[in-house]
């Protein structure tokens, strides 16, 4: 969903290049982020392994110039290639306004075309969307190489709702511009359609410069290739910390369950029966775990643990929501990215939380949405994801 700020006349828009590892995503941002000039970029993020180079995702804001008055941003992000990391995948894409599916162009790599694609389709679902209804493009990639499928066969395979597709060669940024353009249209005339309250935002006034969006964005050419990737320094969430430094996680925080059960049991935290019979956690006078947190939310925490005491597990549930939706938020300003608070899940991934933890925590949030009552395992569970993410951030800041 993108984000509209009337008052500044901004539209932020989240797209995502989805497709095979080692298809050329990531290759793609790079390009962007090296041949756009200063003005119009953001600091380019990338989570990286030796497996591949992009375990979680690349983010690249870029500033589209104003046009008329009317000023867009662009947030690009990159999904792992390996169906391994689907959770992340899932998470990455939540939001999405639109997708760019990377395809490799290469014969050799049509079954894990066919497999992205297959997965892309499965991800959306899971969240009620279709790809039908998604702005979406298709950026054919690697059309230098030798034994290429051609164009028309690629369109065939996996074009079925007739997208504008791309020919690209990411290594030196051939097709990649065009591919940009083509995927904000796409975005932009969505937006007109679904959201008639802000069309006086971006009816009749998004006319791309002569030359192209390409040519407005782009500096002087220059030779990406001969240029060294420069590493991406460690996040500093210290309020004095430089805009754009991310971690490179190696593990997420684990134990964190098991670390809080021994605390309890330490103190003498213990199962009572409470009223009606219902079992309910005694806890012992000053018990807390409220001093994990900021001052500002430990009333929060306190109300959670009590809703916990009181066998409230609705209540519990809520205010733990609460608490991770102001520390992700805590995240995302830290950074000096404010379109990051409304996709808290890759705050999440910045802090190197296990993805599949975060879906379950929303997966409980949901049952309280529904009016569905939450049992006590999920209740202690969402208790347990809030702390995990409250000490993630707190390991990194140093505090």
């Amino acid at each position: 969903m993108p984000v509209v700020n009337s008052l500044a006349r901004e539209v932020v828009f989240k797209i995502v290049y989805y497709g095979p590892g080692l298809g050329g995503k990531t290759t793609s941002l790079q390009h962007i982020h090296a041949t756009t000039k200063p003005e119009h970029r953001g600091k380019m993020v990338s989570l990286a392994t030796p497996v591949d180079r992009t375990l979680y995702f690349d983010f690249l804001p870029i500033r589209v110039p104003n046009l008329k008055d009317l000023s867009v941003r662009l947030q690009l992000f990159t999904v792992p290639g390996q169906v391994y990391y689907n959770a992340t995948r899932k998470l990455v894409l939540t939001g999405a306004d639109g997708v760019v599916l990377v395809a490799d162009s290469q014969r050799a790599r049509a079954e894990a075309n066919l497999e992205s694609l297959k997965n892309l389709h499965e991800n959306l679902e899971e969240q009620g969307r279709r790809l039908d209804e998604t702005p979406h493009i298709l950026q054919y990639n690697k059309r230098d190489l030798p034994d290429l499928i051609s164009i028309e066969e690629l369109d065939q395979r996996l074009n079925p709702h007739s997208a504008p597709s791309f020919a690209s060669v990411a290594t030196n940024g051939e097709g990649v511009y065009e591919a940009l353009e083509g995927i904000t249209r796409a975005v932009l005339e969505d937006f007109e359609q679904r959201m008639p309250e802000h069309r006086d935002l971006i009816l009749g006034q998004f006319t791309v410069p002569e030359g192209g969006l390409a040519e407005a964005l782009r500096q002087v050419e220059i030779d990406i290739g001969s240029t060294p990737a420069q590493p991406i320094r460690p996040l500093d969430l210290s309020p004095a910390a430089p805009l754009g430094q991310f971690p490179i996680i190696s593990e997420p925080p684990s134990q964190i369950g098991e670390q809080a059960a021994r605390l309890i049991a330490e103190t003498g935290a213990r199962p009572a029966v409470g009223t009606a019979g219902i079992e309910s956690w005694d806890t012992p006078r000053g018990f807390s775990l409220s001093h994990q947190w900021p001052h500002a939310d430990r009333e929060i925490v306190r109300s959670a643990e009590d809703s916990l005491a009181r066998c409230d597990w609705v209540g519990a549930v809520t205010e733990c929501g609460k608490l991770v939706e102001r520390t992700l938020s805590a995240v995302a300003h830290a950074c000096g990215e404010p379109g990051l608070s409304q996709s808290l899940a890759v705050c999440c991934m910045l802090l190197g939380v296990d993805g599949r933890k975060y879906l379950e925590f929303q997966r409980i949030l949901s049952t309280v949405r529904e009016s569905c009552l939450p049992s006590e395992h999920e209740a202690l569970q969402a208790f347990m994801f809030a702390l995990s993410v409250r000490q993630a951030r707190a390991t990194l800041s140093n505090e």
